[in-house]
């Protein structure tokens, strides 16, 4: 260890060179991550904050709310399945409505208060109650719109009587009413819809403990899926966060391959006084011991520094930019960073073995 500390004091310059690039690989990640848990969370959090773990649509929606239409009535068969706690309706409707601070574009869910498919992410405020018409709660993402305002949708008013987060859907503000409200709202936006038989969305589920999606028992003209796939089926959701993982995943890449060139050049510059090391009885392993001493240095530094920078651009990114700072992300990538910084240092070891004390000095030994 006292061998890696003196070198790392000896050529300081190398080292801060590296931790250097080390920190803007890791600002490059963990905003990258940022973005990608921003636009996810920012499309997903309506699916996520009601308790449900599993949703129902018709077979033919492919798990799109938007095309999925099911019999009001099958709500209470689901009900009745055995490994079903609760089951609650989903209404959903994209559309724009009007608040004393302009136009806002919003996703309605209509739902039952009370049931599976209610949020659980009420921070302020309340639901609507299951027989309460003309009420909402919104998402706290919706500028402008306060406990006390009201929304117009179509030509059908609701006062805010609460306020959830993290519960936004395709990154608009999510307002969550009645499904009678959201059957009004939804015939009056979209008038083709009136007079239809009583339908919803999507019907959500509490599954029973041991109770899985491949175990229930589907009602006809229906599929079950679970609230990540129901998550990855909203349009757009599951390409974007492939395109990124695929970016973030190179990236660490790089942050490999750029720490197995550094310590490459560094064994390759100190080859002849690693001879001399070697000659004077200083085992290959401790010296494999010293160069991944140094990299772990020079990847937690670097790990630090990126993080603290990134996290530093995101109190002044505009908030029209979903980013999300997530602890489990920080903790993730910040591991396989310093990993993949000492795995590229681990290549260099084969060349430290190889290395022969009289070769290197000149056969003097």
């Amino acid at each position: 260890m006292m061998l890696a500390w003196a070198e790392i004091r000896r050529s300081s310059g190398r080292f801060l060179s590296i931790i250097g690039a080390l920190s803007l690989i890791t600002f490059l990640v963990l905003t990258l991550s940022a973005l990608s848990d921003g636009l996810f969370f920012g499309s997903t959090g309506a699916v996520k904050a009601p308790s449900a773990q599993a949703y129902v649509f018709s077979e033919d929606a492919e798990g799109s709310f938007i095309r999925s239409q099911i019999p009001a009535a099958d709500v209470e068969k689901y009900r009745q399945l055995d490994g079903i706690d609760r089951a609650g309706p989903v209404g959903v409707l994209l559309t724009s409505g009007k608040a004393s601070s302009g136009e806002l574009d919003v996703a309605v869910f209509g739902v039952d208060p009370e049931s599976a498919s209610a949020p659980q992410t009420v921070t302020k405020g309340r639901l609507p109650t299951p027989a309460e018409n003309g009420v909402a709660a919104i998402d706290d993402s919706a500028k402008g719109v306060e406990i006390g305002s009201t929304v117009t949708v179509g030509d059908v008013p609701v006062e805010i009587v609460g306020l959830t987060s993290g519960s936004s859907y395709q990154l608009q503000p999510t307002l969550w009413t009645t499904v009678d409200t959201w059957t009004a709202m939804q015939e009056s936006v979209r008038p083709e819809t009136r007079g239809l038989p009583a339908y919803v969305s999507a019907i959500a589920l509490d599954l029973s403990a041991g109770t899985t999606v491949e175990s229930l028992r589907s009602i006809a003209g229906t599929v079950v899926l679970t609230e990540d796939q129901a998550a990855l089926a909203i349009p757009g959701v599951e390409q974007q966060r492939s395109t990124l993982n695929s970016i973030i995943y190179t990236t660490l890449l790089v942050a490999a391959l750029v720490v197995a060139l550094f310590f490459a050049l560094i064994v390759l510059e100190k080859r002849d006084l690693f001879a001399a090391l070697k000659a004077l009885g200083t085992s290959t392993g401790r010296l494999g011991r010293s160069v991944i001493i140094q990299a772990i240095f020079a990847s937690v530094i670097g790990v630090i520094l990126g993080a603290i920078a990134s996290r530093l651009l995101g109190l002044v990114i505009p908030s029209e930019v979903p980013t999300l700072y997530l602890t489990n992300s920080l903790i993730q990538i910040s591991v396989f960073t310093i990993v993949a910084s000492v795995l590229g240092a681990v290549f260099s070891l084969r060349r430290i073995a190889k290395i022969d004390p009289a070769t290197a000095l000149g056969g003097n030994l």
